[in-house]
């Protein structure tokens, strides 16, 4: 039997659709609470439509979802999955999902809350192994998503990128780091890691020597920035990891 990293597990596949619509793709993860409830993480530009920083419609039709295909892993057949529709929306029109209960939309994560399917395995990344790495400006990591769809097999692209600003300093009017790296955009809302194999620099400053990999889920991606000119820096957003577990345990639902 291959073997296929736990990682690559955790990704989903997501369409997004106006009623009958297919309005675009991207990518989501799965995040399980305290209680066992289960959400599913991606952008908040993904569900509204609209992007983060500015508002507007994404799309020049101005299309906002109504619903959304989740790609599920099939129960005991790794790397199979099948579509399952869920509306991200209430009855009234009323978003289904969770902001970040102090910023609000103006991060561009959100985790809505997700009843599994009897067929679905659920795969939540922060179930993990996760070791607290050190997370610094230039460091690699790995964004995890499907930037060219997904066949059969409906497993993630590993992209590699790496650390293009000081990760840990936050400013108010910028909640997020930046990676260098080039993307799609059916990447949005994938799960950002780091990773090394053999030897181990952690968080804390040890060094730890153990055989095989040590995995840190450290953000969510974003999107890339739209350069005018081709030969720009080719930048991508994301937004910490942290911002998830906040956006759970707040429960907010956007406006």
């Amino acid at each position: 039997m291959p073997a296929i990293d736990e990682y690559s597990s955790a990704t989903v596949p997501i369409e997004l659709f106006f009623d009958s619509t297919n309005l675009w793709s991207a990518t989501g993860f799965v995040w399980e609470d305290d209680s066992g409830h289960f959400y599913l993480v991606t952008n908040w530009h993904n569900l509204s439509g609209k992007d983060v920083f500015t508002k507007t419609h994404t799309s020049n039709t101005a299309a906002e979802p109504n619903k959304i295909y989740i790609w599920w892993n099939l129960k005991g057949q790794l790397g199979l999955r099948f579509a399952h529709t869920e509306p991200i929306r209430d009855p009234t029109g009323a978003p289904l999902w969770f902001v970040h209960p102090q910023h609000g939309n103006d991060i561009d994560v959100v985790a809505m809350p997700i009843t599994p399917h009897a067929n679905a395995e659920m795969y939540p990344i922060n179930k993990m192994a996760n070791t607290e790495l050190m997370f610094l400006v230039g460091m690699d990591v790995y964004v995890l998503g499907y930037s060219y769809g997904f066949g059969i097999a409906g497993l993630p692209v590993w992209k590699r990128g790496s650390i293009a600003s000081e990760p840990e300093i936050l400013l108010p009017n910028q909640l997020f780091f930046f990676l260098d790296t080039a993307s799609r955009p059916g990447m949005s809302g994938s799960p950002v890691i780091r990773r090394t194999w053999g030897q181990h620099q952690l968080k804390n400053g040890a060094l730890r020597t153990q055989p095989g990999p040590a995995t840190d889920f450290v953000g969510v991606y974003s999107g890339r920035i739209v350069a005018k000119d081709p030969l720009d820096a080719q930048l991508g957003v994301a937004w910490p990891a942290q911002y998830v577990t906040e956006i759970v345990a707040g429960a907010r639902r956007d406006t």
